[in-house]
């Protein structure tokens, strides 16, 4: 059952993120404006992350500590390349 409720929250998560970053970028072109199309191309790109951050919490949730410490090694690599993108 847990499963279940994880494989939901993965759904609503990559749904929302998508739906989220398609309507901000058809806001940009519908109005022309740059910082709608900005944001919807963020929010399409961290849409994957958010998804790894659900994974991981609910990996640990299930005491699946082998799988959760790889989906955390994972957000670490994803953390890493967002700083070195913006900093590095």
């Amino acid at each position: 059952m847990k499963g279940d409720r994880l494989d939901r929250a993965v759904e609503i998560v990559l749904t929302v993120g998508l739906a989220a970053g398609a309507l901000l970028l058809l806001t940009g072109l519908v109005t022309g404006r740059p910082e709608p199309l900005r944001w919807g191309i963020v929010a399409l790109m961290l849409t994957p992350v958010a998804r790894v951050v659900v994974v991981t919490i609910g990996m640990f949730a299930r005491r699946d500590v082998l799988f959760g410490l790889i989906s955390l090694w994972i957000l670490v690599v994803l953390a890493t390349s967002i700083g070195v993108a913006f900093y590095g």
